[in-house]
């Protein structure tokens, strides 16, 4: 009977030491997954921008972007010899931005791309010293903030903003009107000249949600409202950054 019990409580020990041993390695794994998950998270993809070269041109003569990672693939359309791409900041024109090369110089009717270009608020400029081009600028604001505004028959929630310069998005939700709203943005002095970008990428049905692009606001004053809904004109009040 002694015999038997010992034996019984030697297999018991032996069991849990496995299992616990089981449970540790188990833990230990979704930690180390978990870990990967948010580092990936983190990790933005990359935003391209498309851009071609005709004899002695960009086809895009400047860009206004905000701060963060970017790819420029560059295509050469109708140049008989290599093309490439040369990105500097405005104030020294001798200092490429790293990663901003082209892998390969671009033939005719080919495409070549760069790495992955951080590019930090600032002034840029890019140009084809090969074609060559003009020098086009590239206006990088900080990081957009996001604004939420919603609309109820014939008035928007939010009736003034007080803003610093700098690049915005404008989330708007239709909360029960039924019917497709809209967003409507504009310097005070010209009510007809839309604000570049501030145009909602879809109507708002009731329920829902729509953004505008990356809208960079200089000081000044300026006015919002839904024609549709519609509602009173609003300000927008921008003020210059420190």
């Amino acid at each position: 009977m002694k015999s038997f019990i010992k034996t019984f409580a030697i297999i018991l020990a032996v069991f849990t030491t496995q299992v616990t041993f089981a449970q540790h390695a188990h833990n230990g794994n979704d930690a180390h997954s978990h870990g990967n998950m948010k580092k990936a998270m983190k990790q933005d993809a990359p935003t391209i921008i498309d851009l071609s070269q005709s004899e002695g041109e960009y086809n895009i003569k400047g860009l206004d972007l905000t701060e963060g990672s970017y790819v420029f693939q560059v295509k050469n359309n109708d140049v008989d010899k290599g093309l490439g791409f040369y990105l500097t900041p405005t104030s020294d024109a001798k200092a490429q931005v790293p990663n901003s090369g082209l892998k390969a110089l671009v033939n005719k009717g080919e495409t070549s791309k760069t790495g992955v270009v951080v590019l930090t608020a600032g002034e840029y400029q890019y140009n084809c010293p090969l074609n060559p081009t003009p020098l086009y600028k590239i206006n990088v604001a900080p990081k957009a903030t996001v604004i939420d505004l919603s609309q109820t028959a014939g008035e928007y929630d939010v009736k003034e903003l007080n803003l610093t310069e700098g690049a915005y998005i404008f989330k708007v939700r239709n909360s029960n009107v039924d019917k497709g709203l809209g967003f409507y943005l504009t310097p005070t002095s010209d009510a007809k000249a839309q604000v570049p970008n501030s145009g909602l990428k879809a109507l708002v049905n009731k329920g829902e949600t729509s953004e505008t692009g990356v809208v960079v606001l200089k000081a000044g004053e300026y006015q919002y409202n839904c024609p549709l809904n519609p509602t009173p004109l609003y300000k927008l009040n921008v003020t210059a950054g420190k």
